[in-house]
Order: C-alpha cells, then sequence, then structure tokens
C-alpha cells in the first residue's frame, strides 16, 4: 500500500501533497561528516513516502505504516514519537515564511528502519518535500537536506552530520555521491560497470538515540580541542600524539584515516578499480571495529563470511552498533556469493543491490 492509498483509506478523502525519497548506503566514509570530511554514498531503491493535507486547526495526526497511529498538537513538546519529525518540519517551514496550522498525513516506508541506512533522513526529506509543495515553497535540494539535520538535532536528539540528508536529497542512482560535508560541495561518479554492491542486513538492529553515537561526537570535539583545529578534517596523523587519552586517540585516528580512505576510494571508483576500492573498504571496517569501536559480532560475522565467500570488499555502513554490511562483489558472482552469506548467517538477510 502506497501513502495516498492508506491516506485515503485513514483519512476518508484524498491527500493534497505526496513525496518520496530513497535512504542511502555509505561505500565510504564513516562518522566524519560531524567533522566536516568526506563521504561517498548512493542511493537505494527502499524509500519512504508521505502524503499529506493541511488542517485548519493545530493538530498533527497521522498513520504510518510501520509506527501506527498517532495525534499530537503542532504547538505541544516533543514527546519522542514520530510524529516530533512533523513538528521539526513543520516548526523550520514556517521560518522561511510559510504559517503550517496543523496536517493530516500518512506515511509508508520500505526502508528498514535502525538498519543504517537512513529511514530518518528519508522521512525528513520526504516530508520536507511535501510540505514545500503544499505550500508552493521552491527550496534547492541542499536547503532541505540543511533543514533535515536541523530535525535530527533539534527535535530527535541525534547530532548527526549532513551526509544522511545530502544523500537522500541530492544523490542519483547508480552514481555514487562524493560529498565534502565542510561546504556541501558534490561530485557525481558513476558505480563500477561490472561489479556490484550488496547490503546485508546483520539481523541485528540499534538506536542512535541511545547515546553512543552522540558520545562519539563528543569524542571527537575533544580530540578537535586537544589538537587545536577547527574540527578533525584538518587534523593530520603526525599530531596524533599530542592526545594522551588512548580512546581520545582512537577515535581520531580513525576519523583521519577515514578521510583518507574516502579520497582513495573516489579515485578507485574514477579508475574503475575494483579491487582496490575493495581493499580500502576492508580497511576501514577494522578502523571501525578497532578504533571507532562501532562494529558488532553481528556485523564482523556478516563481514567475515562475506570475504570468504568472494567479496572484494566488505564493511558495516551507517553509525554502527547493529544494521548492514555493504560489500563489493564481482557481478557474475552475485548469486553465488548471497547465498553462501545466508546460509551461513541466519540471522541476516538480503536488502539490496546497487549497480551501474
Amino acid at each position: 500500500m502506497n501513502s495516498q492509498t492508506l491516506f485515503k483509506s485513514h483519512f476518508q478523502y484524498p491527500p493534497t501533497s505526496s513525496a518520496k525519497a530513497h535512504g542511502r548506503v555509505n561505500l565510504i566514509g564513516e562518522h566524519t561528516d560531524y567533522n566536516n570530511g568526506f563521504v561517498l554514498p548512493t542511493l537505494i531503491e527502499q524509500n519512504i513516502e508521505v502524503s499529506m493535507s493541511l488542517r485548519d486547526d493545530s493538530k498533527i495526526k497521522g498513520i504510518s505504516s510501520e509506527f501506527g497511529e498517532n495525534s499530537v498538537d503542532m504547538e505541544s513538546s516533543t514527546d519522542g514519537s514520530w510524529l516530533d519529525f512533523v513538528r521539526g518540519a513543520s516548526y523550520y517551514i514556517q521560518n522561511e515564511g510559510c504559517k503550517i496550522n496543523g496536517l493530516d498525513l500518512a506515511v509508508t516506508s520500505s526502508v528498514p528502519a535502525g538498519s543504517g541506512l537512513s529511514s530518518s533522513a528519508a522521512f525528513e526529506i520526504a516530508l520536507l518535500r511535501a510540505i514545500c509543495h503544499l505550500t508552493s515553497l521552491d527550496l534547492k535540494p541542499s536547503k532541505i537536506a540543511e533543514i533535515g539535520q536541523l530535525i535530527e538535532h533539534q527535535y530527535i536528539g541525534t547530532q548527526c552530520g549532513i551526509m544522511d540528508q545530502m544523500a537522500s536529497a541530492c544523490a542519483e542512482f547508480g552514481q555514487a555521491l562524493y560529498l565534502d560535508c565542510q561546504n556541501l560541495n558534490t561530485e557525481t561518479i558513476p558505480i563500477f560497470s561490472d561489479h556490484t554492491f550488496m547490503v546485508i542486513h546483520s539481523g541485528s538492529t540499534r538506536k542512535l538515540s541511545e547515546g553512543k553515537y552522540n558520545e562519539r561526537k563528543k569524542e571527537t570535539e575533544l580530540a578537535s580541542e586537544i589538537l587545536n583545529v577547527s574540527s578533525l578534517r584538518n587534523a593530520t596523523k603526525d599530531n596524533l600524539e599530542l592526545i594522551k587519552d588512548g580512546i581520545i586517540q582512537k577515535r581520531a585516528r580513525h576519523v583521519i584515516t577515514e578521510n583518507e580512505r574516502v579520497q582513495k576510494a573516489t579515485q578507485y571508483l574514477k579508475e574503475d578499480n575494483a579491487l582496490e576500492f575493495g581493499n580500502v573498504m576492508n580497511e576501514s571496517h577494522q578502523s571501525m571495529d578497532d578504533d571507532y569501536e562501532i562494529s558488532s559480532p553481528e556485523l564482523n560475522h556478516v563481514v567475515n563470511v562475506s570475504r570468504r565467500a568472494g567479496a572484494l570488499g566488505a564493511r558495516l555502513t551507517g553509525a554502527g552498533f547493529g544494521g548492514c554490511v555493504v560489500l563489493l562483489l564481482p557481478s557474475a558472482k552475485n548469486d553465488e556469493i548471497k547465498e553462501n552469506i545466508l546460509k551461513n548467517c541466519p540471522h541476516s538477510y538480503w536488502v539490496t543491490n546497487i549497480k551501474h
């Protein structure tokens, strides 16, 4: 059922506006975006769709295929429900000069929640696109992404970087989006012609609001202070010895070396060098496991099985602590490797493939 059908079924009248946005998988560049670094995401086919109409009162009444029915007042405080996203979107859109009293809305999703595939960002972008259409407000995709990040910060409590929102708002299918998170400059690069990126869910999920994500952000901010730089984007490995705390040093080392890996991987993608791209993916996962400590036994198991099955590279994708693994494999071995992984990782499941 799409969001228009769900809306009409629930509210007994057709919606005025509908929009959708896709999830993303980050090929490399984890936890670098909130350090003003570099990332390389691409879109996945799974998406979130929002349908809505304006109300005369200040109520937000919503129905979600995933989270059920809820109703709140537009002016009330956040309560931890999924309608906090709607409160935030309405507030920031009103800052752009469009008055919104209340909303009826329906939401459908095929993006697995808690999977590291940016279901939250896809919801924010779809929501903002639908409101823009509803109010005839013309905003650039990058501006929509920035508002989505503000919603995450101020209404959800996750101090995320800008990658997820920019990917959902600006990326193209079959293309990797090279993004400089400091100035939001982007470049699209075609995916490998004869290799496939496969996304496998480890079978375990995570919740960013539980604090580990924000904890890592604070640790890297402390590292920046110690190194006297505005962000770790401007730090080098040569200065790591100035950080005496072993944990903080490891966090900084991951971000600094991950930025380097994004630069290498981007060049390998342009050169159609899948073998070296896979090697950099493997290095990235090792850094996330050892230095950033955001992997899990389930993620590591999928990564190890994938490599043994013939993947050129495999790494966790997203914030970590659960969710998905992205792997790079020869397209001709797609079915063979997929079958091997699912057989040896009984709690995992296939999510999608990304091809040129």
